[in-house]
């Protein structure tokens, strides 16, 4: 009787806690490496490490105070248990020591930090891919519904529209507009305009290497670049935004060139009023000797 107790005892052990201790460690010897190779994307291996310890805690307690009463649990359990536990937690010590470069592995390995590095790299390209991300600003625009074309950015500038103005200036859209039928650059209509969030969007221009220092910036097309602001500080003064002229002067804008252009045009103004005085005072002599005669804008009646 004995003989065949002991017999089905061994085969107790065989069928079953030889299949669970080798699951056991085939299991440890498996997720220690994986859990510190995705690390960067999944730091619980420590949280692992405790829950093995505490299953052998548990697994202990039950073997030392006889549980359950009909029938102690087999040592080579409790054993394989405190093994795996052990192996957990120098694993989880090691891959934390080495948290700042990816875990254990990839600290020892550079193959293994380049292979975490391309997947990792590839899993964030896929989600964003599936969130409708990309890194192309057109592919961008069009996700959030802007079209791609000038008319749009001014629109979006209009309404201080930041994420679209920033998207149009990286995916390098001219901001002097070309191929729509604006009479000025974009940041002409900001400043002269007093578009919203007007600061910040000259900050993203500069950011985008747009030359806010550029005199084609700061005046009307096809217009004598004389009688226009010779940059975008100037424009602001000559418009009254004393607050933007201050931004762009912090911006980095020139401001000498502001008092010279504002001394000439004064001048120019008054050389153009005092002959605008002159043609009317000779306009009213001509009307004396002509009553049917009205006073037409471009026509010098001083030579009438």
């Amino acid at each position: 009787m004995k003989t065949e107790a002991y017999v089905e005892r061994g085969r107790w052990v065989t069928d079953h806690i030889g299949p669970i201790n080798a699951i056991m460690t085939i299991m440890t010897a498996v997720l220690i490496p994986v859990l510190d190779f995705v690390r960067p994307h999944f730091p619980y291996i420590g949280y692992v490490a405790a829950l093995a310890v505490l299953v052998f805690l548990v697994l202990l307690a039950m073997k030392i105070f006889g549980v359950p009463k009909n029938g102690q649990l087999h040592s080579s359990l409790v054993l394989c248990s405190g093994v795996c536990a052990a192996a957990f937690s120098v694993g989880a010590i090691a891959s934390a020591r080495h948290a700042d470069q990816g875990g254990m592995s990839a600290a020892s390995f550079p193959w293994a930090a380049q292979m975490q590095k391309t997947l990792f790299t590839m899993n964030t390209t896929l989600a964003e891919i599936k969130n409708g991300k990309s890194d192309d600003p057109r592919v961008e625009l069009k996700n959030i519904g802007v079209e791609w074309s000038p008319y749009k950015l001014i629109a979006a500038s209009k309404m201080g529209d930041l994420r679209a103005v920033e998207l149009f200036l990286k995916g390098k859209m001219p901001v002097t507009l070309d191929g729509s039928d604006a009479l000025a650059s974009l940041p002409y209509a900001i400043v002269s305009q007093n578009f919203p969030n007007a600061k910040e969007q000259l900050k993203l221009l500069q950011e985008n290497r747009v030359d806010l220092n550029d005199p084609h910036l700061s005046s009307i097309y096809h217009t004598d670049p004389a009688t226009q602001p010779p940059n975008l500080y100037a424009l602001a003064k000559d418009k009254g935004r004393e607050d933007l002229a201050a931004y762009l002067a912090e911006l980095g804008v020139k401001t000498d060139s502001y008092p010279a252009w504002k001394k000439a045009r004064e001048a120019q103004e008054k050389v153009q009023n005092e002959r605008a005085e002159k043609n009317e005072a000779c306009f009213r002599k001509v009307q004396k000797t002509y009553p049917l005669v009205s006073l037409e804008p471009f026509v010098d009646y001083c030579h009438y």
